[in-house]
């Protein structure tokens, strides 16, 4: 879907709902012949857009976690951290476009059948919806034709992509369940190194060269890559609010909120992250007929 189909999925939705999707779903009491052969309901954008509100909060926080291990030397728990804030971002962003998979009792795939009457097919899916694999590879193809678009900033762009380094899911599975000196080497690096890989952290900026060269600080590229995931979330909701007024004062609230409470309670944060989550939690008013569209 483009944006405005987008926009139109979501609306007379406010975001605010008592239950998950997933709960909502479970309360229809849809047979496993129904889900085998697929059933397709309706009504549910607003729980989609209640679960997408709380997947993005969970991306920022894992963010600024990230930021704060990856300074003090939990190089690799970092770059696990902020890979999670990518998977809740990649989650958020595959329920924007309606396509995406949840688990109740078995693997679901969801996905829209009729945008403008907030139609979404259900049906049972065999290819391990649950893995993160799946999630990651649903992100790419739900976003493929915005890599042909014009970007709206270089951020974007980053969030579109792969990791430079190595496909992120599977850095992430060999960082937690390899046993190979090349991870978690905190506790073996010479100091001068492991102090110079802290400042790398510290100071360097997104674009810059990182001093240090060896071992390999998979941590700080991530940061940005996550970054750039929140990014585009905070933009496609940014482009509901604007195109559905009944949105707009909850989307207001709850980035005033979270602006908020990111000042009172990550002090520490490194200041180019406080930057651009304070100004793309901002609301923006524009065209929702944009280039993006």
């Amino acid at each position: 879907m483009n944006l405005s189909e987008v926009a139109s999925s979501f609306k007379s939705c406010t975001g605010e709902a008592h239950r998950s999707f997933k709960d909502y779903l479970i309360s229809l009491s849809i047979s496993k012949e129904d889900i085998e052969k697929g059933i397709v309901i309706s009504d549910c954008a607003n729980y989609i857009l209640r679960d997408i509100e709380l997947l993005l909060s969970k991306a920022i926080i894992n963010l600024c976690a990230a930021d704060l291990l990856i300074k003090r030397g939990y190089f690799h728990w970092g770059f696990v951290t902020s890979y999670y804030s990518s998977f809740y971002s990649v989650q958020a962003l595959n329920r924007l476009m309606l396509n995406f998979y949840t688990w109740t009792k078995s693997g679901v795939i969801c996905k829209v059948t009729n945008y403008a009457k907030q139609e979404l097919s259900i049906m049972y899916s065999n290819s391990s919806g649950g893995s993160h694999e799946a999630q990651f590879e649903k992100f790419y193809e739900n976003y493929s034709a915005f890599k042909h678009k014009k970007s709206i900033d270089r951020y974007w762009t980053i969030g579109l992509r792969n990791f430079k380094h190595r496909p992120e899911t599977v850095l992430r599975n060999d960082i937690n369940y390899s046993i190979e000196k090349e991870y978690y080497y905190e506790l073996t690096l010479d100091e001068r190194t492991f102090r110079r890989i802290i400042g790398d952290n510290k100071t360097c900026l997104p674009g810059e060269q990182l001093i240090i060269k060896t071992p390999i600080n998979y941590s700080l590229p991530h940061l940005e890559l996550s970054l750039s995931r929140i990014r585009i979330t905070l933009y496609i909701l940014n482009y509901i609010a604007n195109a559905q007024p009944i949105y707009y004062g909850y989307y207001v609230h709850r980035n005033n909120e979270r602006k908020q409470n990111i000042d009172l309670k990550y002090p520490h944060l490194s200041q180019w992250i406080k930057d651009r989550l304070y100004e793309w939690l901002q609301f923006v008013e524009h065209e929702t007929d944009d280039i993006l569209v």
